[in-house]
C-alpha cells in the first residue's frame, strides 16, 4: 500500500469514530430514557451492556483466526450490516430481555467492526514498519474522537426526539458510514488482505503454525493489566475527588482529561516523530507514564494535581493502544498477528468487564487512595515485564517506529 492509498486509511478511521461512538459510548446516553421506559435499575440496564462486552471477549479469539486468514474485509462487511439490523431492533425493545438479546448480538459485531479488525487490515496493507505506525496512529487518532463527538450529540437527539428516534437517527448513520467504508477504503484493504492470505503468511517463528504461549503471556499481560487499571481510574476518579471535597462537576472535568490526552501521543506518531523513538522504548513508557499518573493521584488531593495525573495517565493510555498491533505481527507474524492479538483482546475484555466492579469492591474495602497505589505498583510490574519482552530478537532487531 503507498501514499495514494491513504485516504482509505483516514476513511477507515472515520468510520471507527462512527462505530465506536455508536456501539459504545451512545448506551451511557441512552441508559437513562431506557430505564424511565423500560424499568428496571441503573445495573439491570448496564448490565445489557456488559453481556454485550462479555460477547464481545469470547468473539475475539475466532475472529483473530479467520482475520489471520485473510476475511477481514468480509468480517466488516457482515458485522457493519448485523449491527445496522441490531441497532434498529435495540429502537424497537419493549422489555428487558430483548434488550439482552440485542446487545448479546451487538456484542458480537463489536469483535467484528472495531479496532481488531480495523487494526489487521492495516497490519497487512503496511510492510513498513515506521509506515505501519503512522497508519494505526490515524486509525485511532480518529477513533479518538468518538467520545468527544456521540456523546454530546446522542445527548441532544434524546433532548429532542427521544432514545427511540435518536437510535433511529444513528442507524442511518450507521448505514452511510458503512457505506462508505465499503465504496471507499475495503476495496484497497482487500486487495492487502487478499495477497496475504493468497501468500500464506506465516508465524514469526519461520513458518510455524502454533503460538508460543510464552511469549503470548509475556506480551499480553501489561495489556490487560493496563486495561484493567483504566477502567479502574474511570471508576473511582469522581468518587475519589468528591470524598476529596471537590464539585462533582469539576471532578467530571478532571475524568475527561482522560479522553482528551490520549490523542497527542498518536498524533505525534501519525506525524512521524515516533521515529526518533526506539520500538523497545514505545513498549515500555506508556506503562510508566500511566502507573506516574495514578502515583499522582494516590499522593496529592488537589484539582490541578488531579488534572496533571489524569493527563499523563491519558497519554500513556493513547500511546499503550498503538503498541499492540504495533508489536504483535513483529513477534507472531503477519499471518498469525490477528490470532494472537485475538488471544490478548479476549483477556482485555474480561479485564473491561470485571475492572469497575473489582475496583469498586477494592475501594469499599480499602480505600480509592490504596486502589490507585495497588494499581501503579502493577503497573510498574508490568513496565518491568515489558522491559523484558523488549530485549526479545525479534524487537531488538525491528525498525525504530
Amino acid at each position: 500500500m503507498n501514499a495514494q492509498h491513504w485516504p482509505a486509511v483516514w476513511i477507515l478511521g472515520a468510520g471507527q469514530c462512527v462505530y465506536w461512538g455508536i456501539l459504545y459510548y451512545a448506551f451511557s446516553v441512552l441508559m437513562v430514557p431506557m430505564r424511565s421506559e423500560l424499568g428496571g435499575s441503573d445495573a439491570t440496564i448496564a448490565g445489557a451492556f456488559s453481556v454485550g462486552l462479555a460477547v464481545s471477549a469470547l468473539c475475539a479469539a475466532p475472529v483473530g483466526r479467520w482475520l489471520d486468514g485473510g476475511r477481514g474485509v468480509l468480517l466488516m462487511r457482515v458485522g457493519a450490516l448485523a449491527a445496522a439490523g441490531l441497532l434498529l431492533a435495540w429502537s424497537y425493545v419493549a422489555g428487558i430481555a430483548a434488550l439482552y438479546l440485542v446487545w448479546a448480538g451487538l456484542g458480537a459485531c463489536m469483535a467484528l467492526v472495531l479496532y481488531e479488525t480495523a487494526f489487521a487490515l492495516v497490519t497487512r496493507a503496511f510492510d513498513d514498519t515506521a509506515a505501519r505506525v503512522r497508519a494505526l496512529a490515524g486509525v485511532t487518532v480518529m477513533g479518538g474522537l468518538a467520545s468527544t463527538l456521540f456523546l454530546p450529540l446522542v445527548g441532544m437527539g434524546v433532548g429532542y426526539w427521544g432514545w427511540r428516534i435518536t437510535l433511529r437517527v444513528l442507524v442511518v448513520v450507521w448505514l452511510l458510514t458503512a457505506w462508505l467504508i465499503h465504496k471507499s477504503a475495503l476495496p484497497w484493504l482487500h486487495t492487502s488482505d487478499g495477497m496475504r492470505s493468497a501468500s500464506g503468511g506465516v508465524g514469526a517463528a519461520g513458518g510455524s503454525s502454533v503460538i508460543d504461549r510464552r511469549l503470548l503471556w509475556l506480551t499480553g499481560t501489561p495489556f490487560v493489566v493496563a486495561t484493567f487499571a483504566t477502567l479502574g481510574l474511570t471508576t473511582l476518579a469522581i468518587p475519589h475527588l468528591v470524598a476529596r471535597g471537590h464539585p462533582i462537576e469539576y471532578a467530571a472535568y478532571v475524568l475527561a482529561a482522560l479522553g482528551v490526552m490520549q490523542l497527542p501521543g498518536r498524533i505525534w506518531l501519525l506525524r512521524g516523530n515516533g521515529r526518533a523513538l526506539p520500538l523497545r522504548g514505545l513498549i515500555v513508557a506508556p506503562l510508566v507514564l500511566q502507573a506516574l499518573g495514578l502515583a499522582l493521584l494516590y499522593a496529592v488531593g488537589s484539582l490541578p494535581a488531579a488534572v496533571l495525573a489524569v493527563a499523563l495517565f491519558g497519554a500513556g493510555a493513547g500511546l499503550h493502544t498503538l503498541v499492540r498491533p504495533v508489536v504483535v505481527p513483529i513477534l507472531f507474524g503477519v499471518g498469525m498477528a490477528a490470532r494472537a492479538g485475538g488471544s490478548i483482546a479476549r483477556a482485555q475484555g474480561a479485564a473491561r468487564a470485571a475492572g469497575p466492579f473489582a475496583a469498586a469492591t477494592a475501594a469499599g474495602w480499602m480505600g480509592s487512595s490504596a486502589v490507585f497505589l495497588v494499581l501503579c505498583l502493577l503497573l510498574l510490574a508490568c513496565a518491568s515485564l515489558a522491559q523484558a519482552l523488549s530485549a526479545h530478537p525479534r524487537l531488538r532487531a525491528g525498525p525504530e517506529c
